[in-house]
């Protein structure tokens, strides 16, 4: 093999070794509005779904009642809730609050939909 395919082989598996290391110190993200505003109808119900599934199996498969605090919610709570009303709720906090898009979705749905987070207070008018 030549010297150039050799450095060539050589320089794509530095590269490859630092963009793995970055991908491995990223952290995870919340999706927040920003996101959300640009979910299909689809992919928010898929969304709404997965919250749902991770807490029916992390509260079915806690011990001796020892289900996570967020889940137990989740399951306890957004049961009376259907998954149009719970994307209904999200909606109108994004649109009612466009400076607040940083909020990640699982927050608005804490906040609207459960009695776990209270809502947010008003903001008060400085003097």
């Amino acid at each position: 093999m030549s010297t150039k395919k050799k450095t060539g082989i050589l320089l794509l598996i530095i590269i490859f070794s630092f963009s793995a290391a970055a991908l491995a110190a990223e952290k995870g993200f919340l999706w927040d509005g920003t996101h959300w505003k640009e979910m299909t109808t689809e992919i928010r119900v898929a969304y709404i779904k997965g919250i749902g599934n991770m807490s029916d199996f992390e509260v079915a498969m806690g011990t001796g009642g020892r289900a996570g605090c967020i889940s137990q919610a989740f399951v306890t709570e957004l049961k009376t809730k259907s998954i149009s009303q719970i994307i209904q709720e999200v909606d109108k906090y994004y649109k009612d609050n466009p400076n607040k898009t940083a909020t990640p979705v699982i927050e608005v749905i804490m906040r609207r939909c459960t009695a776990l987070c209270p809502p947010e207070a008003p903001a008060t008018a400085k003097p």
